[in-house]
């Protein structure tokens, strides 16, 4: 923490040799005085020139700064404090995240923007000093510093690595099994997955700790149908929807609480769920079949095309409903539907 104001100092050192426009949109690119940066276009504005006048400006300023580090000590020390900020992460780290290591604070503010500063013009000279390297925010990846371009590039083929990797694997993996599924699949370094998923933006950790694409309902539920799918799923059977909406508000999604109706009346809608018995509900990609149960039994008949015992047909339908025998053989007397032979075994009536 002692470093936050010596750094401004040493920015302060740095600038005062430009000319006083030069030194102001430096200032204002990189947030040195009240840790916000300016857009090329806003300060076009403010002087009457071109954003693509200012962009020139900033980068001929960062050219001759950079010339005046290379003897300038505690540009230096900063950049050595990066690179050990940086090797304690294994070499790349979220730009937030350095900024809460440099300064305790991993917002923007004039104590991180003149890190930035010097970073950047360290950027500008290869010599032993050197500094670390920036990838700006893309769609996938946050900004971050990686101590050389070689780091940088082997980082962010991983992450693309793992990304493919799952979208092949099509479910999210328990964070037990991510280093042998990383290995698995050629991904190198595993043991970074939290700064992975601090970095990327296509991947994330759901409430149960696997880790799988954001995308999928699985790993960021969206509201109340894809977190009973996740809470379901984990419990690997039928739950009747108020237990179902329980799970929901225990499991910590958000402070916002299931209504036990709305579980109820949203799951009803979702082809994903199946009700299995009274309010019961289970997953369709367990082999459970909408319908009733009559609708249950006309399918089991359709599907072995011949006629089945009774206790056959009541064994079916119980493997994919949670219902009292009774309701079953009640179901079987509909001779509208049903025939039964003399043999005792049921089939369908033929229209």
């Amino acid at each position: 923490m002692s470093n936050n104001s010596a750094i401004t100092k040493t920015v302060a050192l740095l600038v005062k040799n430009l000319s006083t426009r030069n030194r102001d949109i430096i200032s204002r690119r990189f947030g040195l005085k009240m840790g916000r940066k300016e857009t090329l276009e806003s300060i076009g504005q403010s002087y009457g020139i071109t954003r693509e006048r200012v962009r020139q400006i900033e980068e001929f300023s960062i050219k001759q700064l950079s010339k005046v580090a290379i003897d300038t000590p505690d540009v230096t020390k900063y950049v050595s404090l990066a690179k050990d900020i940086l090797n304690g992460s294994g070499g790349v780290m979220r730009e937030t995240d350095m900024f809460k290591a440099f300064s305790g604070n991993d917002k923007e503010n004039v104590i991180n923007s003149s890190l930035v500063f010097i970073l950047t013009i360290a950027m500008g000279y290869s010599s032993s000093v050197g500094g670390p390297i920036r990838s700006r925010e893309n769609d996938a990846l946050y900004s971050l510093w990686a101590l050389d371009k070689q780091t940088a590039d082997s980082f962010k083929a991983n992450i693309s690595d793992l990304v493919t990797a799952l979208k092949n694997n099509e479910k999210p993996v328990g964070e037990g099994e991510l280093v042998s599924f990383a290995e698995k699949n050629s991904i190198k370094n595993p043991r970074s997955m939290s700064v992975f998923l601090g970095i990327s933006k296509e991947l994330g950790r759901n409430v149960f700790g696997e880790v799988g694409l954001i995308s999928w309902a699985e790993v960021k539920p969206k509201g109340v149908r894809d977190k009973a799918y996740l809470v379901l799923k984990k419990e690997n059977q039928p739950k009747h929807f108020s237990e179902i909406a329980k799970l929901i508000n225990v499991t910590g999604f958000s402070n916002k609480k299931a209504n036990i109706q709305t579980v109820h009346n949203e799951l009803i809608k979702d082809s994903r769920f199946v009700l299995v018995g009274r309010g019961m509900y289970g997953l369709s990609e367990w082999g459970y079949e909408p319908g009733t149960v009559k609708e249950v039994l006309v399918n089991v008949l359709k599907k072995h095309g011949k006629p089945l015992a009774r206790v056959e047909l009541v064994a079916k339908v119980l493997s994919s409903r949670m219902v009292k025998e009774n309701t079953i053989l009640l179901n079987l007397q509909d001779s509208k539907v049903f025939s039964k032979r003399d043999n005792g075994t049921y089939t369908l009536r033929k229209a």
